[in-house]
């Protein structure tokens, strides 16, 4: 037992808290529930007993003991946003362009056309993608792996997709898929 001279009063209000919480779930767990049924099937619990109904319907419930098992050890988590290059590196990626093929000749017309990509594994929290055509990027870096491109310019052109990670680092890019467009020129 310590000293009361040599307790702070902050000390002495934490162990007088401690104490009050001992006390009140000590009693909360000690106190009766009745169960009760009605004419229609109802049911009703209470802490106190009901005075309008015969005694012999009231049910006393019997309460199991408090949990008192210990909460389980640490288990340190693992901060997939916090990898080191390293981990990041040893993440087989795959980023395939699956349409248009590879050596893919789009007809006469506007110019007008969809791109799809797969990645595997699936995109992480924060993970976005990139289409390059010809080394410049096709709009921003997205979440999705479609794209619409209008009014390319006819002649051939190289499409890249990228994985780009949370702080902007190029993961993975896949193979050149080259395709033709062809479209009326004026001369």
């Amino acid at each position: 037992m310590t000293n009361r001279a040599s307790t702070s009063p902050i000390q002495r209000v934490a162990q007088m808290s401690a104490l009050a919480l001992c006390l009140t779930t000590c009693a909360i767990s000690a106190q009766q529930i009745y169960k009760h049924t009605d004419e229609n099937g109802n049911v009703s619990f209470s802490d106190t007993k009901p005075t309008n109904v015969q005694p012999e319907d009231v049910e006393e419930v019997e309460l199991n003991a408090t949990n008192s098992a210990p909460p389980p050890p640490d288990i340190p988590e693992v901060e997939t946003s916090q990898k080191t290059e390293s981990e990041q590196e040893s993440i087989p990626y795959e980023s395939v362009i699956t349409n248009p093929s590879d050596g893919t000749t789009l007809p006469m017309g506007p110019g007008n056309f969809a791109v799809t990509a797969s990645f595997s594994p699936p995109l992480r929290s924060g993970e976005r993608v990139q289409l390059l055509m010809d080394g410049t990027p096709m709009g921003g870096p997205q979440r999705g792996s479609a794209w619409q491109l209008s009014n390319v310019f006819r002649g051939e052109h190289s499409l890249v997709a990228q994985r780009i990670g949370r702080g902007g680092d190029v993961l993975d890019s896949s193979q050149p898929v080259t395709v033709y467009v062809l479209r009326p020129s004026i001369r």
